[in-house]
């Protein structure tokens, strides 16, 4: 957060303006480049899509980069008794360790990892679990767990971010994704990148992160991927999560089969339901409830709702649609 404001002022400083609470709802390469926002039209030389994942592209990247939720949490440990450092291991799934200084007394213990694909797992607070039964192993002085939380990462098929020219779309259309956790590095890069692309100079990092690059030796993680994309697609003929929305308790989420199409129904605190589509507006994968986030996610592409039915993460750029 410290790193993201420092930018913004210097954004501003530069006479650079910058708007949130804004959905970007249709974007148009060309001369010029077209960003339709809320009734309102944008337009400029080069737009720049940095969105996580893109929402502008429909099929080409999402085929070569996976979405994977990833978990974190914290705890109090003496001052100095863990020495300042990143420390990971190579397990799958894996474990990293950060530390950050709290107080006179203590440091916070930072523990994440346990990644899975997002809609992928039967139940994601069993991650916070293992991350505490792992650190305590290792960090016996470490305290009670005090924060947990999660959040979700676009894992490319060779670990490099996708930073440069749009596939198959205008020549001013940019996009920066896949950064494999890295998302500091990779958008400090995308920052110097970029500039140099749409100034039209030359930068010897841009076939290194071209979206359009095809990577042999990632072959098999490129298939392996794919098949599993392709297995979600069966939720389609299965059943619901439950048979009845009776068996959903309050504040809480399933999946019913109703005729030939799938509903996602939320119980809220007030035990009142709400009912969306469960198809995911993207490319028809049916979403799935995530216990931990109180979210509805897409098992193929990483999009990712509230427990309305709202969008929060591409690639779908709309909400779920009506239950009917």
């Amino acid at each position: 957060m410290k790193y993201l404001s420092g930018l913004a002022r210097a954004i501003e400083h530069a006479g650079g303006k910058i708007f949130t609470n804004t959905h970007a709802d249709r974007i148009e390469g060309g001369e010029p480049a077209r960003i339709e926002a809320g009734g309102h039209v944008v337009t400029a030389a080069a737009v720049v899509v940095a969105t996580n994942t893109p929402v502008n592209d429909l099929f080409v990247l999402h085929t070569k980069q996976a979405p994977y939720m990833t978990y974190v949490i914290g705890a109090r440990v003496p001052r100095g008794a863990v020495t300042t450092a990143l420390y990971w291991d190579t397990e799958d799934p894996y474990h990293y360790v950060r530390l950050q200084p709290m107080d006179g007394e203590h440091d916070l213990l930072i523990v994440g990892g346990e990644d899975h694909k997002t809609g992928q797992a039967d139940n994601p607070r069993e991650r916070y679990v293992r991350l505490e039964d792992w650190a305590r192993v290792r960090f016996p002085m470490m305290g009670p767990v005090d924060f947990t939380w999660a959040g979700q990462v676009m894992e490319t098929i060779d670990g490099l971010a996708f930073i440069g020219r749009n596939a198959l779309d205008k020549d001013n259309v940019f996009v920066v994704t896949g950064d494999s956790g890295m998302g500091l590095t990779h958008g400090t890069i995308a920052g110097i990148l970029l500039t140099d692309l749409i100034l039209g100079r030359e930068n010897p990092w841009a076939t290194l992160y071209d979206p359009s690059r095809k990577t042999l030796r990632a072959a098999g993680e490129y298939a392996k991927e794919t098949l599993n994309v392709a297995a979600q697609y069966t939720d389609w003929v299965t059943g619901g999560d439950v048979d009845s929305t009776d068996e959903i308790a309050r504040d809480s989420g399933a999946v019913l089969r109703r005729g030939l199409t799938k509903v996602a129904v939320y119980r809220d605190e007030n035990d009142v339901l709400h009912e969306r589509s469960a198809v995911c507006p993207h490319l028809g994968c049916i979403v799935r409830w995530n216990e931990s986030e109180k979210t509805w996610d897409c098992p193929c592409h990483g999009s990712r709702f509230d427990k309305l039915g709202k969008v929060i993460n591409g690639p779908a750029n709309r909400d779920l649609g009506d239950s009917a």
